[in-house]
């Protein structure tokens, strides 16, 4: 790794910020996974005084959390320094505080605390939950971003909420990029005339959502303009209803269950702001649920709510079993994740850094015993790659056979892959994992196959179970 060469001379270790292999950024303690051209960069570089302005950000957050406990929205390095953005409802920030904010980030600073850069997958996520949907018999539509206004004036959607939408003028009309799928679906349904054998037809969109968030209600990945839900709608009879939500149910405790959550449903009331009769209030049904998380917080994520208006406002029909082509369907909204963006920052406090190997950012390191199996190490990393998984190889030659191990455990790689002459013979590996649980050696073949059915299982103790 970068700071393994730096570390040969004092001066270098002592002003070097970041470095640069083959021309990307790349952070000190990141191993490097091959022949490559290494830069160190200094404060004076213009990128590396971004990086370390960017660090400085992350703990004046910190500081801002301790201290004023509100909520964080946005700390980018600015040309000359840094500042971050902070959500506090009922009070005024100070210059007089700035002393005692000084005083937290000395005292964070004198931690030592590691900074770390995870790229966890959001496809990985939405892979899951396109298998999962289409395992439950949804189909998968792609509705478009933008819509005319005049789509959200049936909706009701205009009336209550364009003050949240993205709008512009185009050719003298309105236009707005779409908040929610529904309205959307609404036409799907409407585009040819529907018969009760098709019932009940359900549509999953994963396409991108925008919403006009106020700057300080944003907050990291929790509050965000542009997303992604998992978002689905089923259109059903009314004698379809009670089977369509045991169904969502059961699809709900099926995803939470893979994470390792458990969950909490709520019964919710008519809102201040509803569209509609309130006669139709009094029939609607929406859940909110609620999941724990590993330290017993909360976090509001799915909902699965029955709509009978907007049907109405569409004027969505189909024909009945007895003839009847007026009859009205149905509509259930339901998301489990709600916001992708959010349940990965959910997900990221909820593990802490120890993901369950098929969500992992950090699924394999690979590290040769010496000098001599570097080139079959590298060789192991890529078939490894090849196959799908997140792999990185450890060549940094200023560290122990022990002390790479020791360091990939506490990067909470799932698994480490030893070798050495005996494994580079063999054309295998010496499997031990974060907590250091030892499998002993197993051919490259064997290895592979053993985690790409851990990976398709989706367990959360891989580690143990390999």
């Amino acid at each position: 790794m970068p700071s393994g060469v730096s570390q040969r001379s004092q001066e270098l270790a002592e002003n070097t910020v970041i470095a640069k292999v083959n021309g990307e950024l790349w952070d000190l303690d990141r191993p490097l996974e091959g022949d490559s051209t290494l830069e160190l960069l200094m404060f004076d570089n213009e990128e590396a005084q971004a990086v370390y302005w960017h660090s400085s950000a992350h703990i004046l957050g910190e500081a801002m959390e301790l201290y004023y406990g509100g909520h964080l929205c946005y700390g980018p390095p600015i040309e000359n320094g840094f500042y971050y953005d902070m959500f506090i409802e009922d009070r005024a920030v100070s210059s007089t505080e700035l002393a005692a904010l000084e005083n937290i980030c000395k005292s964070i600073i004198k931690e030592k605390q590691p900074f770390e850069r995870l790229e966890v997958s959001k496809e990985t996520l939405l892979d899951m939950f396109k298998e999962e949907y289409h395992n439950h018999n949804f189909t998968e539509v792609l509705s478009p971003n933008m819509y005319n206004s005049k789509l959200w004036e049936t909706s009701g959607h205009w009336q209550h909420y364009s003050e949240n939408m993205f709008t512009f003028d185009i050719e003298k009309d309105t236009f707005a990029l779409k908040p929610m799928n529904c309205p959307g679906h609404c036409l799907m349904f409407a585009h040819r005339p529907r018969s009760w054998r098709e019932m009940p037809i359900r549509f999953a969109d994963f396409g991108v959502l925008h919403r006009n968030e106020l700057s300080g209600t944003l907050s990291g990945l929790t509050r965000v303009r542009r997303f992604q839900q998992d978002d689905a709608h089923i259109f059903c009879t009314v004698e379809q209803i009670e089977e369509e939500i045991k169904g969502c149910l059961q699809f709900l405790q099926s995803v939470y269950s893979t994470f390792g959550f458990s969950f909490q449903l709520n019964l919710s009331t008519r809102p201040e702001k509803f569209l509609g009769e309130m006669e139709m209030w009094d029939e609607a049904e929406k859940i909110d649920i609620k999941i724990k998380d590993a330290i017993g917080r909360y976090h509001q994520c799915a909902t699965i709510q029955l709509d009978f208006q907007l049907p109405i406002r569409f004027n969505l029909t189909y024909v009945s079993k007895d003839g009847d082509d007026k009859k009205r369907p149905m509509i259930i909204h339901r998301a489990i994740l709600g916001s992708v963006e959010r349940m990965i920052a959910i997900l990221s406090e909820n593990y802490g850094g120890k993901w369950p190997f098929w969500l992992s950012p950090r699924q394999i390191m690979v590290i040769p015993v010496g000098p001599t199996c570097e080139e079959y190490a590298l060789q192991v990393s890529n078939e490894f790659f090849e196959e799908g998984f997140m792999a990185d190889v450890d060549l940094d030659d200023s560290c122990t056979l022990n002390k790479k191990i020791r360091n990939a455990q506490l990067a909470q790689y799932n698994f480490i892959l030893v070798v050495g002459e005996k494994e580079k013979i063999n054309n295998a590996v010496n499997v031990r994992t974060r907590d250091n649980k030892i499998h002993g050696e197993i051919s490259v073949t064997s290895a592979i196959d053993k985690l790409k059915n851990l990976k398709k299982s989706r367990t959360l103790n891989a580690e143990e179970r390999f």
